[in-house]
């Protein structure tokens, strides 16, 4: 291993590392670790898109999490309610009998949906976050 690396060790559901396999299967990294990486450096740069927002923004929040796990379904309707003033429009669909996806358009100060969006994403039970920001000249 080259001196400019450090390790680290992550612990992975079998699903999610069969998965992973079969991307490195398929031929299109030479190993777990090639691919981790990738992924790790598509996971920073999208961290980083989301934070030091500002101005007005539009966009949309869209939220992946399993349907009353832990209470996450009533702790992402309490987000809504506090963020009456960021959140203008919430669309739910149920995509299976335990997960469910929603999708918040937002409009108002990049550092509202900021914090929206960081204090969606640590709950228990929320698979995935992302934030897509949009320019609308008004």
């Amino acid at each position: 291993m080259s001196d400019d690396l450090d390790r680290m060790s992550v612990t992975v559901p079998p699903s999610l590392l069969a998965e992973l396999d079969e991307v490195v299967d398929v031929g299109e990294y030479d190993s777990r670790s090639e691919a981790t990486r990738d992924a790790l450096r598509a996971f920073v740069t999208e961290v980083k898109g989301q934070t030091d927002l500002s101005g007005t923004l539009n966009g949309t929040v869209v939220v992946l999490y399993e349907h009353d796990h832990s209470g996450v379904t009533d702790e992402v309707t309490e987000l809504q309610h506090e963020f009456t003033d960021t959140i203008i429009a919430v669309h739910h669909v149920h995509l299976s009998d335990h997960l469910c996806l929603e999708s918040l358009a937002v409009d108002g100060p990049g550092e509202r949906i900021e914090e929206l969006v960081s204090r969606i994403r640590p709950l228990k039970g929320v698979h995935q976050v992302k934030l897509t920001v949009v320019e609308a000249d008004r």
